[in-house]
């Protein structure tokens, strides 16, 4: 997939080869960090005029490239758009299911990232299957308060692209942003651990533009402040999970 930094510069590559009215859809999932928004909105800047649809869900490329049963989220504003790329994935090994709440759909894609990140500091402090549920379940909290502050519909993290894509993300090696997070907890400076990834993890990329929309808006995600802690070498990553355990006790 074109990484969130370069999905402006590529629509713009992409236009003159466009006829009029051709359906467009994406895979990337992320925020534009230079326009300071969804990316839906920066294709409705530069390409406004074509039918647009998002792709997200639980799926690693690999996967889906080996045809592995994989299930992934259509979302567009428009019925016929969604409905076109629906029927166009469907496989014997793939299924599309369509919503119409594209920014839900955006945001789960992206605080993913960011909590995969956290779930693999604490996989790589050698901490258990409890605290991996954990971080699963309160992230998700955290991927609605923020969703549901910019408009998102709160059932769509129950869904595909929300809790599928979280649990997919921080529970296998083969995501990027977990294995990051797992360089982190070794010791690792962010320079190195991206080295050592050798690919784009997206989390990263995002996460300062997630906790400023945060902030703004007063919502609270402890989790990814901690990560953002520890990615400035402010706290270490033992530090970062003693300080989440240690917060004030609140209702579930």
């Amino acid at each position: 997939a074109v990484p969130s930094y370069g999905f402006a510069t590529t629509l713009e590559s992409i236009k003159p080869f466009l006829t009029s009215g051709q359906p467009i859809a994406w895979v990337t999932k992320g925020f534009d960090t230079h326009q300071q928004g969804f990316l839906h909105e920066s294709f409705e800047e530069i390409l406004g005029s074509h039918p647009s649809c998002v792709i997200s869900g639980p799926s690693f490329a690999f996967e889906v490239a080996s045809h592995k049963p994989t299930a992934l989220t259509v979302a567009s504003t428009d019925k016929n758009t969604r409905e076109y790329w629906a029927k166009a994935l469907h496989t014997k090994t793939l299924r599309a299911y369509t919503n119409e709440d594209i920014i839900g759909v955006e945001v789960g894609g992206s605080v993913k990232n960011i909590l995969a990140i956290a779930a693999g500091i604490a996989s790589g402090l050698g901490y258990g299957a409890n605290t991996q549920a954990a971080l699963i379940t309160r992230g998700l909290a955290e991927m609605i308060r923020f969703g549901k502050s910019l408009g998102a519909n709160e059932k769509t993290f129950n869904g595909l692209s929300g809790l599928g894509d979280l649990v997919l993300t921080c529970s296998d090696d083969l995501s990027r942003n977990r294995r990051f997070g797992k360089e982190l907890a070794n010791n690792q400076s962010v320079e190195q651990a991206l080295n050592n990834v050798g690919a784009t993890v997206e989390g990263l990329n995002t996460l300062e533009l997630v906790l400023s929309i945060a902030n703004n808006n007063q919502i609270e995600m402890p989790i990814c402040e901690q990560v953002y802690q520890v990615t400035q070498g402010l706290v270490s990553p033992t530090e970062a999970v003693n300080h989440l355990m240690s917060r004030e006790q609140v209702n579930e």
